[in-house]
């Protein structure tokens, strides 16, 4: 039996390859009249740009919204629903299209390269489907997952594929994991390259990606699923890994170019939203970061003048403020349609910041040896770092300055050391998962919104999040995202609709 038919799933047959938002950074013109043979090379980049679209857009908004890092500009109205917890029944058939079409773009990839005996090209597509699977997973719960891809004769025509349990999910995108393993270091006919958008194929890197997957993925089990994810984190550092460090971020990198521009920018500015600036900085995050002395505020978000770094109160949307009078999310994260320089941010899939902050957690649960404290302040650091020449750029001072104030605070300007940054090194697991995921929240602000969220759903961490005035759910928050009503309709092994406070598997709060 071939590899794929023992592992490999993947989305709904019949998803259009140009979904949504993505189809203006993946249109082709073509001959019909050429005669065309599929190559891994062309494959690989269009499969990870419609990743980056999913993950750019329309995750990166709706986590960022609940993770309180931005929220509905008073200038605008298109995410009040998002505000007010109350999407309504197709608010997320965006991303469930397009991060299943992004499943079946590695599924095919993989096929392909199988076919053509391309290991490493394998390898990423395994890795890449791993990724989107668990994005999927962590935002819906139970979701198609064994059966999903196989809607072609060949495959067993399966168009009404049955739902699997998150638990199923979880253990079976650690198998594409190994799988990825044993694949990685052999070649094939076509290596990597420039085609690789992520790593330029640099499977050392990949390798990297692949340890720190699979690290995130075993954290997330940790409550509900103890003994395994145990085992695991045990089999995994005895291994001696290397994980994704300074310099190794897993990135999309895009240009100012229309048809290669950040997805965030180009979905902002598009007609379908106008010219309004829809997303402004939250109050929450931004008078956090201003009480702890953190340059990062002025990176993330744009400062209207004198006034500095103004935030908007979660939920606060029909508050009437004059236009400019509060920040707006900045170039940087790609969200400001205002600069044209918001094109060339990138999209990021998994930083330095978050797996100095996973290694540290495993450390602080006691999984592995180490300084979860060094750890700890390895991951405010790499953060700093990658934004360093943007801290230059804005406040006039290099990262470690930055960074050093931060932490050390500035005795001759009577700058206390930040609260965040005081490390309880002799405190309870608790008390320092409070701070590592609270300094993980900060350092994801504006470039992996979605991953915010979940962590906090996860562990409850950062305790300071507000409920919005807006909120039609009194004191609960949204845990999931709901099922499109379109899937409802079209899938007739549907397990019916979910609320949207309703937790995840290992969501146990």
């Amino acid at each position: 039996m071939s590899l794929n038919k023992k592992i490999i799933v993947a989305a709904f047959a019949g998803l259009a390859l140009g979904v949504s938002s993505c189809k203006k950074y993946l249109d082709v013109n073509t001959d019909p009249n050429a005669a065309t043979t599929a190559r891994v090379e062309n494959l690989l980049p269009a499969a990870q740009l419609y990743l980056g679209s999913a993950v750019g857009t329309d995750l990166e908004i709706n986590g960022s919204i609940w993770a309180q890092f931005w929220t509905q500009s008073p200038d605008g109205s298109e995410y009040v629903p998002f505000e007010q917890f109350k999407p309504g029944p197709e608010a997320f058939s965006t991303p469930w299209a397009n991060l299943y079409a992004g499943a079946e773009n590695f599924y095919q990839l993989y096929n392909l390269a199988e076919t053509q005996h391309n290991d490493q090209y394998q390898a990423i597509a395994l890795l890449m489907q791993a990724y989107t699977y668990q994005a999927v997973t962590d935002a819906w719960g139970d979701v198609p997952f064994t059966d999903a891809l196989k809607g072609q004769y060949p495959d067993g025509h399966i168009v009404n594929p049955p739902y699997d349990s998150q638990r199923v999910v979880y253990r079976g995108i650690l198998a594409y994991l190994d799988v990825a393993d044993s694949l990685l270091g052999l070649s094939g006919s076509v290596r990597p390259g420039a085609d690789d958008l992520v790593y330029g194929g640099d499977m050392s890197k990949w390798q990297k990606f692949s340890n720190t997957l699979r690290l995130r993925i075993l954290l997330r089990m940790s409550d509900v699923d103890p003994i395994y994810a145990e085992r695991h984190i045990d089999t995994l550092f005895r291994n001696n890994p290397v994980f994704i460090g300074s310099g190794d971020e897993a990135a999309i990198k895009y240009g100012s170019n229309s048809g290669n521009s950040n997805p965030l920018y180009a979905e902002l500015s598009s007609t379908a939203i106008g010219s309004v600036q829809q997303l402004a900085g939250s109050k929450t995050c931004i008078d956090e970061m201003a009480a702890n002395n953190d340059y990062r505020s002025s990176v993330f978000y744009k400062s209207v003048g004198a006034a500095g770094i103004v935030g908007v109160k979660q939920g606060e949307y029909d508050i009437a403020l004059p236009s400019g009078s509060f920040s707006t999310p900045s170039t940087y994260v790609g969200a400001n349609i205002a600069d044209m320089a918001s094109a060339n941010a990138s999209v990021m899939l998994m930083s330095s910041w978050e797996s100095k902050f996973l290694q540290a957690e495993a450390v602080a649960r006691g999984y592995t040896a180490g300084d979860d404290g060094q750890l700890f302040y390895q991951g405010i650091r790499a953060s700093f770092d990658y934004y360093g020449n943007a801290i230059f750029a804005q406040m006039g001072v290099t990262p470690a300055t930055a960074y050093d104030i931060y932490v050390n605070g500035d005795a001759t300007a009577g700058i206390a050391p930040g609260y965040w940054t005081a490390y309880p090194f002799a405190g309870s697991m608790v008390e320092k998962l409070r701070f590592i995921i609270t300094q993980k929240w900060f350092a994801m602000c504006g470039n992996q919104g979605f991953e915010a969220w979940t962590e906090w759903r996860r562990t409850g961490f950062p305790d300071f999040l507000i409920v919005p005035r807006s909120s039609y759910l009194g004191n609960d928050y949204p845990s999931r995202f709901i099922y499109p009503a379109s899937e409802a309709a079209t899938n007739s092994l549907f397990p019916g609709q979910k609320v949207i406070v309703e937790n995840v598997w290992w969501d146990v709060l």
